[in-house]
């Protein structure tokens, strides 16, 4: 029986709707492919025809024609549609399934990559390309393939092809094609899930095993979640179909055999086998029981199970409890909220971590179906919970956890600060008197019950509370104020007032402020020489290695789109570089690699970075750093450590900061003039961001105070250190003053945030007091050198 690929089906239509003679180069541009191939092709094709009596006719210098009787050509139409119905087109991902498939399906045979080629029409080199696909893919489960000139197989161990067969059912159920449709469905599995089953084992055997995991759940009134049941059906399956192909695990031994075969999970794995056996007349071993076993224990089925001893109850008891504590005080770090007294999210993941151990503990993978909508809704979570994974990992010495775990553990972490976010204590700021303030409050406990007004209060008097304890502010008119969230509702509560806070209570679950940040241990860490500008992963790795030996390998942290953070546990290094990239959407996209072992201190810098994502103004600022200097002086600037003192004007005046010939020629000039003076000195971290503060003074109210002089301020974190900026312009320009007349003279303060209040008011005392008097202003205008000004406002020139 001659057996023809899709193309070689297709190359006999168009013979057939010819009536005359073509050459074969006619035939390739519809059939895609070379004539060389095509004449490979009519030589199968001519052994085909000749069980329909009809020849292939061959005219040199004129080409081929098919000579053919109606009754003939009837009979070969039947059959090339029932050949091509049998014959099935596939995408490049789902022929790579289907070879991977065979391969594991007949591992003890071999196959040709000349079989492969005709089985889908493609060329050699499109299946080249496949079985290198291939072999990476069972690498993972420690397989090889086995080329040699009579054909490819799969090499390796009976327990790691059976772990690669599971693994294809898992990966084949997230593919889209819809196309098969099944019979009957069991409600557990989802379509595209049964159907990769069904592409490797009847389905007769997927139900018949499915009603026996079922029967065992009913009779121990427990249900596996839907992750350990997929797991533990497919595995059964493959137990069933290489045991009836007696290709048992060889070699496999059973520690403490005796202590676990009194267990009730173990009693209830050696029913279920034994109703396999009894049923499809085989003898599966004492291994497979165990191996059964194994994945009850790991889907927290045996809890479910009267008075059952497990093996390893140190770790399952105490471990557990223990880790589960040290996951949830990671994350506590991280975010800087207290979960623990939640017990509602200890209890749940300790439950889940049980398992979880013993998953790791015999290498079982679970799949997790909502993995791609935790990603989705969900990822700020998820990335905090991985930080705190690959923590746990590294201190406790633990085998790698999945994202798939990681997905799972994320759902009890984000229940927790929904949970939290409930508990808010609110302060009401309304201008509209008392009766319409305790509408207010009493339309918000009947929205928001979970929430504790702690008091209403004006906008006045909102300035003088302390608001340290209070986690939103509620507002009927609009606020300045940077210290904590607030939301701008109408004074009656609007339905649409309430809709807008439950959205942003449910999508802000990480409220972003602009409270101040303490950079510890960055600054100690990132050096300027560490610091690069559109640097690709690909050369901040390479600059790494230069010289090194060390194999890094780094999990990625993400903290929104364009904060991320990536960690390598290194034993011999504790480096950091920081690479700031821009991308097309005219963002920049900040990126942390962390070279250490040290567990705390990655978490501590995970926990400045986290809060300095969260800050919108210091991202505002580090996204626009176009030097290293002005990078490393914000961390330096935000490491906590400055004395806030008391001064007087001649600790804050420095010649190098006094110009009296300025270029300027209007008020935006001049104040960049004046900034740019103070950055050469080195007393303000970043121009653009200080100007921008100063323009922000500007539109509160006028600063020419008349008689040609201007008190621009510039009360910023950006500054560096509390001084002046004095310039003398060559001609008058334009400024908003108070009486309306351009100026000639500026003093720009630049000013700390610790200095901000009594400092900053002292200082702008001294210089008015300067300039109240006509004498000493006169003076000024007049001066010659930096010095005389400096005298004249240190007290000396009066």
């Amino acid at each position: 029986m001659t057996i023809l690929t899709s193309r070689q089906i297709e190359f006999v239509r168009l013979l057939m709707l010819e009536n005359e003679y073509r050459p074969i180069r006619y035939f390739t541009t519809p059939l895609k492919t070379s004539d060389k191939t095509l004449q490979k092709d009519l030589k199968i094709i001519e052994k085909y025809l000749e069980k329909f009596e009809i020849e292939l006719d061959a005219k040199p210098g004129s080409g081929i024609l098919l000579n053919k009787s109606t009754k003939n050509h009837r009979l070969l139409l039947n059959d090339l549609q029932f050949k091509e119905s049998d014959v099935k087109k596939f995408s490049i991902n789902e022929r790579r399934f289907e070879i991977i498939k065979i391969l594991l399906s007949v591992s003890n045979m071999e196959t040709s990559i000349q079989k492969l080629s005709d089985k889908y029409y493609v060329s050699k080199a499109s299946i080249a390309n496949d079985l290198k696909y291939v072999e990476d893919w069972i690498n993972k489960f420690e397989l090889t393939l086995c080329k040699t000139i009579s054909g490819t197989k799969v090499v390796g161990q009976e327990v790691n092809i059976r772990k690669a067969i599971a693994a294809l059912v898992q990966d084949y159920s997230n593919t889209e094609d819809k196309k098969i449709q099944m019979q009957k469905l069991s409600f557990r599995l989802d379509i595209s899930t049964l159907k990769g089953l069904q592409e490797l084992f009847d389905n007769e055997k997927i139900l018949y095993v499915s009603s026996l995991i079922e029967n065992l759940e009913k009779q121990y009134s427990y249900q596996m979640g839907d992750p350990y049941y997929i797991n533990l059906l497919s595995h059964i399956l493959i137990s069933l179909k290489r045991g009836a192909e007696g290709k048992l695990i060889e070699n496999f031994t059973i520690d403490n055999y005796q202590l676990i075969k009194s267990d009730k999970s173990y009693e209830a794995a050696r029913w279920l086998v034994s109703q396999i056996n009894q049923f499809y007349n085989i003898e599966l071993p004492e291994s497979e029981v165990y191996y059964v076993y194994q994945y009850f224990i790991t889907s927290g089925f045996q809890e479910k199970l009267a008075e059952f001893q497990i093996v390893d109850k140190g770790l399952y008891n105490n471990s557990a409890s223990d880790i589960t504590k040290s996951l949830i005080s990671y994350m506590c770090s991280i975010i800087n909220k207290d979960l623990l007294i939640d017990e509602t999210i200890l209890d749940g993941l300790v439950l889940h971590i049980r398992p979880m151990l013993n998953r790791l503990n015999y290498n079982i993978q679970i799949r997790n179906p909502l993995l791609s909508e935790i990603i989705e809704q969900y990822n700020e979570s998820l990335n905090i919970c991985k930080a705190a994974v690959l923590l746990l990992v590294n201190e406790r010495k633990l085998k790698n956890i999945s994202l798939d775990e990681i997905g799972y553990l994320t759902m009890y972490f984000q229940a927790a600060l929904e949970r939290t976010t409930l508990k808010r204590r609110i302060i009401v700021v309304c201008q509209s008197g008392y009766g319409t303030s305790q509408l207010l409050v009493t339309k918000l406990k009947k929205a928001f019950p979970q929430w504790e007004i702690v008091d209403v209060l004006s906008a006045r008097k909102l300035k003088e509370r302390d608001m340290k304890d209070i986690d939103l502010v509620i507002s009927t008119v609009h606020l300045d104020i940077s210290e904590k969230p607030y939301i701008l509702v109408s004074a009656f509560l609007s339905e649409k007032d309430i809709d807008n806070i439950s959205r942003l209570m449910k999508e802000d679950t990480f409220i972003k402020t602009n409270d101040d940040i303490r950079i510890h241990f960055i600054n100690d860490i990132l050096q300027e020489g560490c610091i690069f500008f559109n640097y690709s992963s690909q050369k901040v790795m390479s600059s790494l290695s230069d010289g090194n030996t060390t194999n890094y390998k780094f999990e990625e942290i993400c903290f929104g789109a364009n904060v991320k953070v990536y960690i390598c546990f290194c034993s011999n290094e504790k480096s950091m570089i920081l690479s700031l990239n821009d991308k097309e959407d005219n963002k920049r996209e900040i990126s942390f690699y962390l070279t250490m072992n040290d567990s705390n201190l990655i978490l501590n810098i995970l926990t400045e970075i986290y809060h300095l994502y969260q800050n919108e103004h210091s991202m505002y600022y580090l996204k626009r750093c176009n030097k290293v200097r002005d990078v490393k002086n914000y961390f330096a600037l935000n490491k906590g450590e400055r004395d806030v003192k008391t001064m007087d004007l001649a600790a804050v005046i420095r010649s190098e900061t006094i110009k009296l010939e300025m270029n300027a020629r209007n008020k935006d000039e001049a104040i960049r003039e004046l900034t740019q003076m103070l950055y050469d000195a080195d007393k303000i971290a970043n121009m653009e961001d200080f100007i921008e503060d100063v323009y922000y003074r500007e539109k509160i109210g006028v600063t020419g105070i008349g008689n040609g002089f201007a008190i621009p301020h510039g009360k910023s974190k950006f500054v560096k250190k509390t001084c002046l900026a004095i310039g003398r312009t060559k001609c008058p320009i334009e400024w908003d003053s108070l009486d309306d007349q351009p100026v000639n003279f500026i003093i720009l303060f630049a000013v700390t945030d610790e200095d901000k209040t009594s400092n900053h008011i002292r200082l702008l005392s001294q210089v008015a007091t300067k300039l109240g008097d006509d004498e000493i202003c006169e003076r000024l205008k007049l001066a010659n050198t930096s010095n005389e000004i400096y005298n004249i406002f240190a007290g000396n020139g009066n």
